[in-house]
C-alpha cells in the first residue's frame, strides 16, 4: 500500500512540475532566510567582536566612537575628525604602552590606503610573503587580497587615488613603490595597502616636493616674491614620485607636532597602564580614548535590535506561508474529489488517498528543506567574503 501510495505522490508531483516547483520554492525561501539571516549576523558579529577584543585602546579626536574604532580595526574611511601627531607624542611620553599612528583618509586603486608604522605590522603579528617594510618614503606593502586582485608584486608599482582629478591646486596622485607583500590572514589586513605614515602625508600633499621656488620662471606662478619670502601658486607642478633625485626636496609648511592622524591604536604595558592612559586622555576636551570591545559589543546590541525585528518579520513570514500552504492544500484536496473516488471505485484501500497527500506534501517540504540547506551551506563558505564587503 506504501509503495502504491508513493508511486502515484510522484506521478502527480511530476504531472505538475510547475505547482510543485512552486510549493518547493516557497518552503525553501521560508527556510533559507532566517538561517541566512542567522548565519550572516553571527559571522559578522564575530569578525567584528575578534578584531575589537584584539585590539586593547584607540585614540582620537573626540567624535563617533563608533566611527573611530571601526576606521581603526577595519580601516572604515568615514568623517573622522582627525587627531594630531601630538596625541601620539603625549601617550609615548608617558611610557605606558606603544602608540601607533594611523591614517586611513586615502586610496589607491580603490583600497585604503593605511598609513602606519612597522610596529603595527610587529603588533598584530604580520608575516611577510615577499620583500619587507617600507624603509625609505613613498613605498608601500601590498595586503594579500590586493596583490591578488591587482596582479602585483613587490617591485611593481601602484598609483595612489587623486581626491580631485580637475583641481589642479590639488595634490597629484603619488607613484608608490611595492616593496613588499603580506601573508593572507583572513581578516582586514589582507584588503588595504600599507604604508609608513610620512607616505601618508605625501598623498596628502602636506609632505610634498617640487623644483626649488627661486628657479620658477612662470612669473604666473609667483604669487609674491621679496628678500625674504616667496609666495607660490599652488597650481605649481610637485612631484609625483619619490625618487633617489628628488626625495631631498620633500618638506613640511606645518610644525611637525600637528600633522593629522586618524587615530592612535595603543597597547598599555598592563592593566594599570591602561587605567591610567584612559583617564589622562580622556581629561582632554578634544581627544578621546575608547576600548574598542566595549564600542563594538554597543554596536551589536543596537544591530541585536534590527535582528529582533527581522526575527519577527521571519516568523510572519513563516505563518504566512504556512497559512497559504493550507489554503493551498484544501483547494487541492477539493478539485482532487474525482481522482479520490477513481480510486476507491477501482479498489483502493481508503488509508492510500490521504497517504498519498501526506507522502506528496512530505516529499515537496523534504525537498524544499534541503534546497535550503544547500544555500545556507553555500553560504557558509561565501560568509567571509560577504561580511569583509559589509
Amino acid at each position: 500500500m506504501i509503495g502504491g501510495a508513493i508511486f502515484l505522490a510522484a506521478r502527480h508531483a511530476r504531472a505538475n512540475v510547475p505547482a510543485s516547483a512552486i510549493l518547493v520554492a516557497c518552503f525553501a525561501l521560508t527556510t533559507a532566510l532566517p538561517l541566512s539571516a542567522r548565519l550572516l549576523f553571527e559571522r559578522y558579529a564575530e569578525s567584528l567582536t575578534q578584531r575589537a577584543v584584539a585590539t586593547p585602546m584607540v585614540a582620537g579626536a573626540r567624535g563617533s566612537r563608533f566611527d573611530l574604532v571601526l576606521a581603526t580595526t577595519h580601516f572604515r574611511r568615514s568623517q573622522v575628525q582627525p587627531a594630531t601627531m601630538s596625541l601620539v607624542n603625549r601617550i609615548a611620553a608617558l611610557r605606558l604602552g606603544v602608540a601607533i599612528p594611523m591614517s586611513v583618509e586615502h586610496t589607491a586603486r580603490g583600497h585604503v590606503v593605511v598609513g602606519t608604522g612597522i610596529e603595527y605590522v610587529e603588533w598584530r603579528g604580520l608575516h611577510f610573503a615577499a620583500g619587507e617594510w617600507p624603509t625609505e618614503l613613498g613605498q608601500c606593502v601590498l595586503g594579500a587580497a590586493v596583490a591578488k586582485q591587482e596582479g602585483l608584486w613587490a617591485g611593481d608599482h601602484i598609483y595612489s587615488d587623486q581626491s580631485d582629478v580637475y583641481d589642479i591646486s590639488r595634490p597629484p596622485a603619488i607613484r608608490m613603490k611595492v616593496v613588499g607583500v603580506l601573508r593572507p590572514t583572513g581578516g582586514p589586513d589582507d584588503d588595504v595597502i600599507f604604508a609608513d605614515i610620512a607616505t601618508a602625508w605625501a598623498i596628502a600633499g602636506i609632505l610634498h616636493g617640487h623644483d626649488a621656488v627661486r628657479t620658477v620662471r612662470d612669473p604666473n606662478m609667483l604669487l609674491q616674491k621679496t628678500e625674504n619670502n616667496v609666495a607660490i601658486s599652488g597650481a605649481l607642478i610637485e612631484y609625483n614620485e619619490v625618487m633617489p633625485q628628488t626625495v631631498r626636496g620633500y618638506h613640511l609648511h606645518a610644525d611637525p607636532s600637528q600633522l593629522p592622524v586618524t587615530s592612535v591604536l595603543v597597547a598599555p604595558k598592563d592593566q594599570k597602564s591602561a587605567t591610567l592612559l584612559y583617564t589622562e586622555v580622556n581629561l582632554s576636551k578634544t581627544e578621546q580614548m575608547v576600548r574598542p570591545s566595549a564600542v563594538m559589543d554597543e554596536l551589536l546590541s543596537y544591530v541585536l535590535r534590527i535582528k529582533s525585528v527581522i526575527d519577527l518579520v521571519s516568523v510572519a513570514l513563516v505563518a504566512t506561508n504556512a497559512a497559504l500552504t493550507g489554503l493551498i492544500l484544501m483547494l487541492t484536496y477539493r478539485a482532487r474529489a474525482g481522482e479520490r473516488r477513481t480510486l476507491l471505485r477501482i479498489g483502493a484501500a481508503r488509508g492510500v488517498v490521504p497517504m498519498m497527500f501526506g507522502i506528496e506534501f512530505a516529499g515537496l517540504v523534504g525537498c524544499g528543506i534541503v534546497i535550503a540547506g544547500c544555500a545556507s551551506a553555500v553560504l557558509a563558505m561565501m560568509a567571509p567574503d560577504i561580511v569583509s564587503m559589509l
